[in-house]
């Protein structure tokens, strides 16, 4: 496996210029504030020099005193004012500006990737990609673009200006100050594997949480709650462990820092000492030498926790990059519409991505227009990857597929789906009142029109004995309505939606009886004058279709009428002897 290496510094800068988007000269502009605030916060250091010179001279010449203190008001002023308007950026709200831009063109990338690249990420790793990820890129974009600033421009400053004074003090600062910068790689390489790591684990955490949290009726009933819920306790022991041992790891580069800040210090006075009793250097310039040197030490012990801030941020950039560089699916020239809407497969072959066996293989087949047709097979035989991929789920390896004659590929992906209407077996209703779940099929419906595609899905009615009626708040994922209540309102939905072409993967295989009923009814208003593609595992619903195929490891084996297929014995008269088998079994005494 390859070893993960860490981004450098200006490779960090470039990120952040890309991610903040339109606020990038934004950023810029606080940076060379922040540069101006440290390189008149080094000359003010720098001050020292002749400030002391002047202070223990035979002469004191307090006039000369006072306007080096005065110059070195001023530049601090100066560094102070240009340090407060470098921070401008947090301050007058661009970060937050930033950090709301970036979840908008997460939300745009997410919505426009295709389905089965979104279906790869875990849900928890979504989640920490847009809340923990996005904070804590961006809303230290501006305190390392001060520190960045600090550490490059206040030491570089001060060495200039000591060349000035005494070009071997300088020197022992550019030779031993630079003994950081090894450190530095040092700690980042050992790093970096630990932050990519510790983000995975919160990923898993967060994923395996909210597994947890959704699963929790079936863990109680099964005795699996609390340190019993194996895979939570795993996930929790994992982000315990990779913490433990980034606090372990990050002892070290603190000491090692101030060994060589005192290294420094030593250093110079030792040799200076020697310059000093040669009479080569003044006392009161090597005591300055220290002094500031001394000062030195703050941010260059600052560079440690930089190297977290660093790691941080690179980690979080490029989960945030992998997402906002997911192609989405090519739309091919030229983009057309379709005139009817009969549908055609034509030799389609296609392989997941994370499969070497083909899903579908060289299936070709017509539903003509306002027809319905049922897809049956055993499961994995390949039903529904035949109705994801006339939704653009992926692009098929070989083989195109026509709505209206236009290849699905020449149409845009939203007029693609403004086509289709799809009642899925396990619905999903948002934490929103029943109005607006059902009005997001169409938000440019009446109230009138949502109660009367309710109405026709025969949810009205127990929807009016509601104490709030349609402004009911469904609960998460609708968990406080039935099977058959939250399927007539998906219906409603997709009778709102009133689209030309109805997909129904299989919508009463979970239902009893009389929700079986009263869904049926709601899908027989929802099919009328549309094209109907039906997945069907009781055969029975879907004896009088136009036409049905009969899927077996991906291929087509048979097709034709209900009494056509029985009169075969084939695959399809299987099928159907065996469920007509298990509806005689009965319990004897």
């Amino acid at each position: 496996m390859k070893k993960n290496t860490f981004t450098s510094a200006y490779g960090i800068y470039k990120l952040t210029l890309e991610l903040t988007g339109e606020y990038a000269g934004a950023f810029k502009k606080s940076l060379a504030y922040f540069a101006v605030a440290f390189i008149t916060q080094g000359l003010a250091f720098g001050m020292f020099y002749p400030l002391l010179t002047r202070m223990f001279a035979d002469d004191i010449i307090i006039s000369e005193v006072l306007t080096i203190l005065g110059i070195m008001i001023l530049l601090s002023v100066v560094s102070l004012a240009t340090k407060w308007k470098g921070h401008n950026f947090d301050f007058k709200g661009k970060i937050v500006d930033v950090v709301y831009s970036l979840r908008t063109k997460l939300g745009i990338s997410l919505r426009k990737m295709p389905l089965e690249k979104l279906s790869a990420y875990k849900t928890g790793d979504l989640n920490a990609i847009f809340a923990s990820n996005v904070e804590e890129s961006v809303m230290l974009m501006g305190m390392v673009g001060s520190i960045i600033a600090q550490l490059l421009f206040l030491p570089t400053t001060i060495i200039a200006v000591t060349f000035f004074v005494d070009y071997r003090l300088a020197l022992m600062m550019i030779v031993l100050f630079p003994l950081a910068i090894p450190l530095y790689y040092r700690i980042r390489n050992a790093n970096i594997d630990d932050k990519r790591e510790f983000n995975r684990a919160n990923a898993d955490l967060e994923a395996g949480f909210i597994e947890y949290i959704q699963g929790l009726p079936v863990l109680r009933a099964v005795n699996k709650t609390g340190l019993d819920a194996e895979k939570l306790q795993k996930a929790i022991k994992h982000v315990r462990s990779t913490q433990t041992q980034g606090l372990y790891k990050a002892q070290a580069p603190f000491v090692l820092m101030g060994i060589i800040v005192q290294a420094v210090l030593l250093v110079i006075v030792f040799f200076g000492s020697f310059f000093v009793l040669n009479d080569t250097l003044e006392l009161v310039t090597l005591a300055a030498c220290v002094v500031i040197v001394a000062r030195l030490a703050e941010p260059i012990s600052v560079l440690v926790n930089v190297i977290k801030l660093f790691d941080l941020i690179d980690s979080s950039f490029h989960r945030i990059k992998a997402v906002l560089t997911d192609e989405p699916l090519k739309i091919h020239d030229p983009v057309q519409k379709p005139e009817n809407y009969d549908i055609t497969f034509e030799r389609v072959d296609f392989t997941y991505a994370t499969q070497d066996k083909r899903a579908v293989k060289d299936v070709s087949f017509h539903m003509p227009n306002q027809t319905m047709t049922a897809i049956v097979g055993d499961s994995g035989s390949g039903k529904t990857t035949l109705t994801r991929l006339m939704m653009r789920y992926a692009d098929t390896q070989q083989g195109n597929i026509t709505i209206g004659g236009v290849d699905i590929r020449n149409m845009d992906s939203d007029d693609l789906m403004k086509h289709i209407s799809v009642v899925f077996q396990d619905v999903y209703l948002f934490d929103d009142t029943i109005l607006n779940n059902i009005k997001m099929a169409n938000p440019d419906a009446t109230d009138e029109m949502v109660k009367d595609a309710a109405q026709a899905a025969y949810c009205h009615e127990f929807i009016s004995r509601l104490p709030d009626g349609y402004n009911t708040r469904t609960g998460d994922i609708g968990g406080s309505f039935s099977g058959g209540e939250r399927q007539r309102i998906s219906i409603a939905r997709a009778i709102l939606k009133n689209a030309p072409i109805v997909i129904l993967d299989e919508p009463t295989a979970a239902l009893d009886t009389e929700s079986e009923v009263a869904v049926q009814n709601a899908i027989d208003k929802l099919v009328e004058d549309k094209t109907v593609i039906v997945i069907a595992h009781r055969l029975s619903t879907i004896s009088g279709a136009d036409n049905i195929l009969v899927i077996d490891n991906g291929e087509i084996v048979e097709s034709g009428k209900h009494d056509e297929l029985i009169a075969r014995r084939g695959k399809y008269f299987n099928m159907w002897s065996a469920q007509q088998r298990v509806k005689e079994w009965h319990i004897s005494a």
